[in-house]
C-alpha cells in the first residue's frame, strides 16, 4: 500500500480503478486500526463524485486526499505490523487525571496535565496580530495535541473520553474532520498520534468551571495550580520539537 500511496502523491490524476483499489486496501487496514477510518472518508467522497464510472476514467486528486495519503504514509513508515486489542473500558479524564485547557488571552496560553505531570505553552507573540486567537475551537485543540505528543506512549491501547469545554470542538473531534483548514492541520496529527499508539478516543463537553487544574496552568496561575495539585511535578515537561513544528504551520 505504501508504494501506491507514494505514487498517488506525485500524480495530478489517477485512474478510477487505482483509486478504488487504494481505498479498498485502506478500508481493510482500518478494521484493525479504527482511528484511521477518518482518513478514508475523503477517498470515498472523491470516488462518489465521479460521474463516469468507467474504470479507466482519470480522476483529479485534490489537496485533501493528498494530505490524508501523506498521513497514511507517516503511519506506515513507523508501524511495526503489531496491533493489540484496546482495553475494554472507556476512561474519562477524571479517571486518567488528564486535563487540558486554553485561554483566549493573547498574553496567556494553554496547559496540559496528566497524573501529576504537566506542561504549558505561552501563545507565540506572532499570533497577537493573527485571527488564530479568535478561533476558540482551534485553541482548545492545541493542548490536546500537546498531551498526546508528551504522554501518548503512556496512554497506549486505551479508550479515552476527552472532556473538552468547547461544544464546537467536541463535535469536530468526534467527527475527525472540520471545514476549518486550520483545525484540520491539527486533526491530522491528532489522529496520527492515536493510530501510532492504538488509542481509541471520543469527546464529551465539560463546563469550564469543572476544569480547574488545566485552567490554572493555561493562565499561568501557579500558586492556584499548586493548591489544586500539590503533588504535581515541580517542573513542567519540555515542549516537544515535533509539536512546535505542527503549531508553527498554523
Amino acid at each position: 500500500m505504501q508504494s501506491e500511496l507514494s505514487s498517488l502523491l506525485h500524480k495530478k490524476k489517477i485512474m478510477l480503478r487505482e483509486l478504488e483499489s487504494i481505498t479498498g486496501l485502506m478500508s481493510f487496514c482500518s478494521r484493525a486500526i479504527p482511528s484511521s477510518r477518518a482518513f478514508i472518508r475523503r477517498f470515498y467522497d472523491l470516488i462518489a463524485s465521479v460521474k463516469c464510472k468507467k474504470h479507466h476514467y482519470k480522476v483529479r486528486i485534490n489537496k485533501e486526499v493528498k494530505a490524508d495519503a501523506m498521513l497514511w504514509l507517516q503511519f506506515l513508515d513507523t508501524f511495526n505490523g503489531q496491533c493489540f486489542f484496546p482495553e475494554r473500558v472507556w476512561l474519562s479524564n477524571d479517571i486518567l487525571q488528564l486535563f487540558t485547557d486554553s485561554s483566549g488571552n493573547q498574553y496567556l496560553g494553554c496547559g496540559a496535565f496528566f497524573n501529576g505531570k504537566w506542561s504549558q505553552l505561552k501563545w507565540p507573540q506572532i499570533w497577537c496580530s493573527s485571527p488564530i486567537l479568535r478561533n476558540l475551537a482551534l485553541l482548545e485543540l492545541i493542548p490536546v495535541i500537546l498531551a498526546l505528543y508528551l504522554w501518548g506512549d503512556l496512554l497506549r491501547n486505551k479508550k479515552i473520553c476527552f472532556n473538552i469545554d468547547n461544544l464546537a470542538l467536541v463535535s469536530t473531534v468526534n467527527k475527525r474532520t472540520s471545514k476549518d483548514k486550520q483545525i484540520m492541520k491539527l486533526i491530522r496529527p491528532l489522529v496520527l498520534l492515536t493510530m501510532l499508539n492504538n488509542i481509541q478516543f471520543t469527546a464529551v463537553h465539560i463546563k469550564g468551571a469543572e476544569n480547574k487544574i488545566a485552567d490554572a496552568i493555561s493562565r499561568f496561575q501557579m500558586d492556584r495550580f499548586r493548591c489544586l495539585a500539590p503533588t504535581a511535578d515541580i517542573y513542567p515537561a519540555p515542549i516537544p520539537l515535533e509539536f512546535m513544528t505542527v503549531i508553527s504551520d498554523l
